[in-house]
């Protein structure tokens, strides 16, 4: 009786790692600085990408593959050259997604943080995914770092993981 339960018991670990990992998922990043031209304007975020079955990533346009329920998480260090306000934002199919803004104040020149937009969201195929920002002023935006001795820190962070 004890080999016929670890026989089932592998059976079921092997179902359910085998379900865990056809999960579908992409970690975009950019290394790049993407500061705003001009205040008050907004701006998608472009990343780079390895190719992840179930998306295609082109610049700022990330494009769902197979339609279904996701977690959605852009994680930005914002900061610049002057003080001012950075917002952070979902885009779906060319369209403001609501309430998915979110706002960082940068008291100085020398200040950085890291800004956060997440939610769950349904997508079909074929919907087009971008992060946006704008800043209350000229040369705020998302900024790179390489500290010495350490890995560097992007200026985006993003994850998209269908549930």
């Amino acid at each position: 009786m004890r080999k016929l339960t670890a026989i089932i018991a592998a059976g079921l670990i092997g179902l359910y790692s085998a379900g865990a990992m056809a999960a579908s998922f992409i970690g975009p990043i950019s290394s790049d600085n993407q500061v705003a031209e001009a205040a008050n304007t907004p701006y998608a975020i472009k990343m780079k990408s390895d190719a992840a079955a179930g998306f295609k990533l082109e610049g700022s346009k990330l494009t769902i593959l197979k339609g279904g329920d996701y977690l959605v998480i852009a994680a930005a260090q914002v900061g610049g050259s002057v003080a001012g306000n950075i917002w952070l934002w979902v885009r779906v199919n060319g369209k403001d997604v609501p309430d998915s803004n979110s706002i960082q104040n940068i008291p100085a020149p020398s200040f950085t943080t890291v800004l956060v937009s997440q939610g769950e969201m349904t997508f079909k195929a074929g919907d087009i995914l971008e992060i946006m920002y704008a800043a209350s002023a000229p040369g705020l935006g998302l900024i790179a770092t390489k500290p010495a001795n350490m890995p560097a820190v992007p200026s985006i962070i993003f994850t998209v993981v269908k549930n």
